[in-house]
């Protein structure tokens, strides 16, 4: 329905997250606040047409209402709050008559599952440190340990990305959000979140063979179980489908990765994340890969994901080996298309790993800029800093 907007295109849609990222930052709210304003205003202009004046108001009301919803009271941003940071191009009352319209087109339901909340159960569930327990309340489950902090972080700055293109909102959320759990982990040189998912497939796997057992000992039609729940996978997994899936978001990522927005290597590079991203990068070579040996289409979007090549990458990426109980290929990734890698920096206060030609929106050129001085707050201490910071001289 986005795609019938007479004014709002998909091309504003990246000024649009700058901005609102920006002004998450600025408030101090919590994660779970700036995923559910996205969610909040796909779903509005899903079913309303939004014009391009109000684009930006429809972006300030939605984090205003999500806010409301997720964080404390004294958090909340008044209406001068949010008109200032419009820099006073909206009335004060055109802010309550968006937030009403928004909510009455919505049918007063607001609460959905967001990419912060998977995150968390993925933490809860795979225990990367081995002091998580269960029986905690969830929100408790906050950057306790430095590796759970590194953990988190790096899966924020992935689940940001994904903010940017429209290709994610084709996949479930709780799918993309182990994703970027997966991918954080091997980013990081840890094998828990690998682990953790061949844990679950081998789980999915015995049920689906004890079903089949049964239906044969009572002559009953073979019904396999699908979309069975398991902790993050709030919305089933299913075996190979869903495996291949995460390897189609990862490839996604992949390409997000060498091209991210000024905004977030700004408010990721001070908490370490950009240095052990492009770590990462140098060290498996992978900034000169050719991203058309991939795809099975002449425009390079679509993922063939039963390549040879996109197999190699995606084990990579996601840190499958040979341990992993599903099919992986054998054969070592063989990269093309070398190139210096001396323009990737390693050092934390280099802002790009990009190519100089990126062509992603670092201005506000249609929105009002909130100040870059802003501090930024995450679950972080000094001691978790200085483990982000350190952690690219222990990936090996």
């Amino acid at each position: 329905m986005i795609d019938l907007q007479p004014e709002v295109k998909w091309f504003m849609r990246p000024y649009l997250v700058n901005f609102i990222i920006q002004m998450h930052s600025s408030l101090k709210l919590k994660s779970q606040t700036l995923f559910l304003t996205w969610n909040i205003i796909d779903r509005y202009c899903a079913k309303r047409i939004a014009f391009k004046q109000h684009y930006q108001l429809i972006g300030c009301t939605a984090l205003w209402i999500a806010s409301k919803y997720e964080d404390k009271k004294s958090r909340v941003p008044t209406v001068k709050e949010l008109n200032l940071m419009c820099s006073n191009v909206y009335d004060d009352s055109m802010f309550r008559e968006m937030e009403i319209h928004i909510l009455s087109t919505l049918n007063w339901s607001i609460g959905a599952i967001n990419l912060e909340d998977i995150l968390q159960l993925a933490v809860k569930y795979s225990d990367p440190d081995g002091k998580e327990l269960l029986n905690k309340p969830l929100d408790l489950y906050k950057s306790n340990t430095p590796t759970v902090s590194a953990i988190l972080a790096v899966s924020r700055y992935l689940c940001e990305l994904t903010l940017y293109n429209r290709v994610y909102l084709t996949y479930q959320t709780s799918i993309i959000g182990i994703t970027c759990f997966l991918m954080s982990c091997s980013i990081l040189n840890m094998d828990v979140g690998s682990n953790y998912i061949n844990e679950i497939y081998q789980i999915f796997e015995n049920l689906m063979n004890d079903t089949k057992i049964f239906n044969m000992d009572n002559n009953e039609e073979n019904i396999k179980p699908k979309n069975q729940n398991y902790g993050p996978f709030v919305s089933g997994f299913n075996g190979l489908d869903t495996i291949n899936q995460i390897r189609e978001i990862s490839f996604n990522l992949f390409k997000s990765i060498l091209n991210p927005s000024e905004v977030l290597i700004e408010k990721y590079t001070t908490l370490g994340v950009m240095t052990v991203v492009k770590r990462f990068i140098q060290d498996n070579d992978l900034y000169q890969i050719d991203l058309s040996l991939l795809s099975n289409d002449c425009e390079g979007e679509t993922f063939d994901i039963t390549s040879q090549y996109s197999i190699e990458l995606s084990n990579l990426l996601l840190n499958f080996n040979d341990n992993s109980p599903f099919q992986i290929s054998q054969q070592p990734l063989q990269v093309t298309n070398q190139r210096d890698l001396s323009i990737i920096s390693t050092s934390s206060t280099d802002d790009s790993i990009l190519d100089p030609q990126c062509d992603s929106p670092s201005n506000f050129s249609s929105f009002s800029s909130v100040s870059s001085a802003t501090s930024y707050s995450f679950s972080l201490n000094s001691a978790d800093y200085a483990f982000m910071n350190g952690l690219e001289s222990k990936i090996i």
